[in-house]
C-alpha cells in the first residue's frame, strides 16, 4: 500500500506540472483564457479518472469481463461539444486522469500506460472523424450516423483493440480473440449509447423531456421499457430475451431521441447487472463460461440497437419533414390570410379547390361557398373569352401569365381585378397540372385610369370640337386634310376630294332680329341638320362665324354636286322662319369644288375654290350651290379660275 501511496504522489505531481506547463504559454494568452485551459484540462482529467473507475468497478463485477466500456463513448460526446483549441487540453486531462485510475490497482505503469494510450488512440481515431458535431441531432443525421457507426463504433476501437494486443501480449487471457472481440464490441457498445447521451446532457437537448407534449409519454414509454426489461431478466424460466424489442421499437418509433437513449440505457443498466447475478434468460442456454454469456448479451444489444438505432434516424428525419410542412403551412396560412391578394388553386378545368380566408374581404365570398365553382363562371360574361385564353395558355405552355378582367362579387356587382396565373407541379405522372391563381383588386386603379382617359378625350374634344354646335371646327379639319395628304402623299394624280362651303344667307339679319341666342340655336340647328345629311364618312365642321365646311373624301364632281343639293334642300325644308330673309326661312349659299390633290398647294388651292364659289351663290341670289371650275390641272404652275356659276335651284328666287 505504501508504494502504491509513492506512485500516486508521483503521478499527481507529475499532473500538476504538465497542466501548468499547458496553460503558461509566456504572455500568448490572458489571464481568463489560462484559466479556462487549466480548468479544461481539469475537467477531462476528473471525468478520465472517475469514468475509468466505475468501468473497472463494472469490470471486476463480471471478473475482468465488462459488457459496455462507458470511458471512451463520454469522453468523446465531452470532447466534440468542445471548441478546437480546448480539445488537446481536454485529451490530455482526460489521459493522466486515465493513467491515474490504472495505476490504482496492481498495474505496473507500462501496463497502466498501454491502456491509456489505447484508450486515447480510440477517442482521438473517433473524434476524427466526426468533425463538427455539436449535438445528438447532428449525430443522427443519415451520413452522419453512418460514419459514426462505420469510424466510432467499428474502425475506432478495434485500432484500439490492435494497439491492446500489440502492448499487452500475455496480458488478456489465454482466448485472445475472446478478449479482443469482448475489447472491440463493449468499446462500440460505449460509444452508440454513451456518446449520445453525453450529448443529449451536455448540449441540454434532454429539457425536451420536460415539455408538456412529450412529458407523460416519455414517462410512459421509459415505465414500459423498465417494466419488460426487469420481467424478463428477472427470471429464469422461460426464455423471452427477444420480447424486448417490440418495446424498444416502439420506443423508436414514438419516442424523442433523448427519451429513446434513455430508454436504451435504462435496459442496459437492467439487464447487464442482473444478468450478471446469475437470472434472465440468458442463463438457459449452456454457456461454457462467463465470458461467452456476456458476449451473448452484448451481441443482443447490438442486434437491438442496430432496429432502434436505423428506426430513430429515420423518425427523427420524418419528424423534421413533417415540422417542416406544419412550418410551411402555417407560413403559407398566415401569408394567405394577411395577403391583399385572394389566393386560389384551380383544377385542371379551372375549378376552384382552395380559397383563402381573403376572399371574404375583397370578394364577399366564404370560401367553402367558391369550392367547386369555376372560375369562368364568376367572370364578367364579356371578359370570359380572354380569361379563358389565358387559363389555357398557361396550362399548355407553363409559364406564367396574367390577365384582368371583371369579377361578380357576393352582391352582384362587379369588380376590376387582376389575376396571376401559374402551372403546378402534377401529383401523379400523366396527370394535368393544378393552377395557382390569385385575385388582386385592382378597381380603384382601373376606374380611375378610366376617368383619366375619358378626361383626355374630354380635353382632346375641347382642342377639335366646336363648343356651340358639338361639330368638329376648323382645327380638325386642317388635320384631317393633313392626314389625307400624309396618307397618300406618293400616290398619283392623287385622290378626288370635294369641299362645300355652306354660308348662313342673311345671318347678321336673323341676329338683329331674333337676338344672338336664336342665332346660336339657329346655327345649332343649321350643323345638325348637314351632320344628318351627309355620310359617316364624310367630315362635317364648323369653319367659323355662320360658314360650314363638308370634306367629302373619294368623291367625283357630280356626286359633290348632288351632295350640296341635298343639304341645301335639307335646311330649306326645315322652315326655320327668319324674317329679315326675302325667302322667310333659313337657307344655305353652298360652294363646291373638286379636284385631285396630293400636295398641300392642292389642298390649299380646293378651299379657295370653294370660297370664291360660296361668294358667287351668295351674287347670284343665295339659297342655291355655285361651283367653280379651275381650268388648269392640279400641279401647274400657272392657274387661272373661270366661274361658271350653276343653274338657279328649281324654287329659288331670283337675286
Amino acid at each position: 500500500m505504501a508504494e502504491a501511496a509513492k506512485k500516486v504522489r508521483a503521478t499527481k505531481s507529475f499532473t500538476a506540472r504538465m497542466i501548468l506547463a499547458l496553460v503558461a504559454v509566456r504572455g500568448a494568452l490572458s489571464r481568463g483564457e489560462s484559466w479556462r485551459l487549466a480548468r479544461t484540462g481539469l475537467i477531462g482529467m476528473i471525468a478520465g479518472f472517475v469514468l475509468l473507475v466505475v468501468s473497472g468497478q463494472l469490470k471486476t463485477m463480471t471478473h475482468e469481463i465488462v459488457a459496455i466500456w462507458i470511458t471512451d463513448g463520454c469522453l468523446l460526446g465531452h470532447m466534440m461539444l468542445l471548441r478546437r483549441r480546448y480539445k488537446p487540453v481536454f485529451l490530455t486531462g482526460a489521459s493522466i486522469g486515465l493513467l491515474l485510475a490504472n495505476m490504482m490497482g496492481d498495474e505496473t505503469f507500462y501496463v497502466a500506460f498501454s491502456f491509456t494510450l489505447a484508450g486515447m488512440v480510440e477517442t482521438c481515431a473517433a473524434a476524427l472523424m466526426l468533425p463538427g458535431v455539436k449535438s445528438a441531432r447532428e449525430l443522427i443525421q443519415p451520413k452522419v450516423f453512418i460514419r459514426f457507426v462505420v469510424g466510432a463504433c467499428m474502425i475506432a476501437p478495434t485500432l484500439s483493440g490492435i494497439v491492446a494486443v500489440i502492448l499487452l501480449q500475455g496480458i488478456f487471457t489465454s482466448h485472445p480473440f475472446s478478449s479482443f472481440s469482448n475489447w472491440v464490441i463493449s468499446d462500440a457498445l460505449g460509444f452508440l449509447i454513451f456518446t449520445p447521451v453525453t450529448l443529449v446532457i451536455l448540449s441540454g437537448e434532454w429539457r425536451s423531456l420536460r415539455e408538456p407534449g412529450n412529458r407523460i409519454e416519455s414517462i410512459l414509454l421509459l415505465a414500459l421499457i423498465g417494466t419488460v426489461s426487469v420481467t424478463v431478466f428477472s427470471q429464469t424460466s422461460y426464455g423471452d430475451l427477444y420480447w424486448m424489442l417490440p418495446p424498444l421499437a416502439l420506443l423508436a418509433f414514438r419516442a424523442e431521441l433523448s427519451t429513446v437513449l434513455l430508454g436504451t440505457l435504462l435496459f442496459i443498466s437492467i439487464a447487464v447487472p442482473l444478468t450478471i447475478h446469475g437470472t434472465g434468460p440468458l442463463w438457459l442456454s449452456p454457456f461454457a463460461s462467463m465470458q461467452e454469456r456476456v458476449l451473448a448479451l452484448q451481441l443482443f444489444t447490438v442486434a437491438a440497437l442496430s432496429i432502434v438505432l436505423p428506426i430513430t434516424v429515420l423518425q427523427t428525419q420524418r419528424n423534421a419533414l413533417m415540422n417542416a410542412l406544419s412550418e410551411g403551412q402555417r407560413r403559407f396560412k398566415n401569408l394567405a390570410e394577411r395577403s391583399e391578394e385572394v389566393v386560389m388553386e384551380l383544377s385542371a378545368d379551372g375549378r376552384c379547390q382552395y380559397i383563402s380566408p381573403r376572399a371574404k374581404v375583397v370578394l364577399g365570398y366564404e370560401p367553402a361557398a367558391l369550392s367547386g365553382t369555376s372560375i369562368l363562371d364568376l367572370a364578367h360574361q364579356s371578359d370570359r373569352p380572354e380569361l379563358h385564353r389565358a387559363l389555357v395558355h398557361t396550362q399548355t405552355t407553363a409559364e406564367e401569365g396574367s390577365v384582368q378582367y371583371r369579377f361578380r362579387r357576393a352582391d352582384g356587382t362587379y369588380l376590376w381585378v387582376r389575376s396571376f396565373i401559374a402551372a403546378m407541379p402534377a401529383g401523379l405522372p400523366g396527370d394535368r397540372s393544378a393552377l395557382a391563381f390569385t385575385v388582386r383588386d385592382v378597381d380603384i386603379y382601373v376606374v380611375a385610369e378610366q376617368r383619366r382617359l375619358a378626361e383626355e378625350q374630354r380635353l382632346r374634344d375641347m382642342v377639335f370640337i366646336d363648343s356651340l354646335t358639338g361639330l368638329p371646327n376648323r382645327r380638325y379639319l386642317d388635320t384631317r386634310v393633313n392626314e389625307l395628304l400624309s396618307s397618300h402623299a406618293d400616290e398619283a394624280p392623287g385622290r378626288p376630294v370635294a369641299v362645300l362651303f355652306a354660308d348662313v344667307d342673311y345671318f347678321k339679319n336673323f341676329n338683329d332680329e331674333y337676338g344672338h341666342q336664336a342665332g346660336d340655336e339657329c346655327l345649332r340647328s343649321v350643323g345638325q341638320c348637314i351632320a344628318t345629311t351627309v355620310s359617316d364618312r364624310d367630315s362635317v365642321a364648323r369653319y367659323g362665324g355662320e360658314e360650314f365646311v363638308v370634306l367629302l373624301e373619294d368623291c367625283e364632281h357630280e356626286e359633290a354636286l348632288r351632295t350640296a343639293e341635298l343639304i341645301r334642300v335639307a335646311v330649306e325644308s326645315r322652315a326655320l322662319k327668319h324674317r329679315g330673309s326675302p325667302l322667310g326661312v333659313v337657307t344655305l349659299s353652298i360652294g363646291v369644288a373638286q379636284r385631285d390633290i396630293c400636295r398641300p398647294v392642292d389642298a390649299a388651292r380646293l378651299f379657295e375654290l370653294a370660297d370664291s364659289a360660296v361668294y358667287m351663290a351668295k351674287r347670284l341670289g343665295r339659297n342655291r350651290v355655285g361651283e367653280v371650275q379651275d381650268t388648269v390641272s392640279p400641279g401647274a404652275a400657272n392657274v387661272s379660275t373661270e366661274w361658271e356659276p350653276t343653274a338657279m335651284p328649281q324654287g329659288a328666287t331670283s337675286p
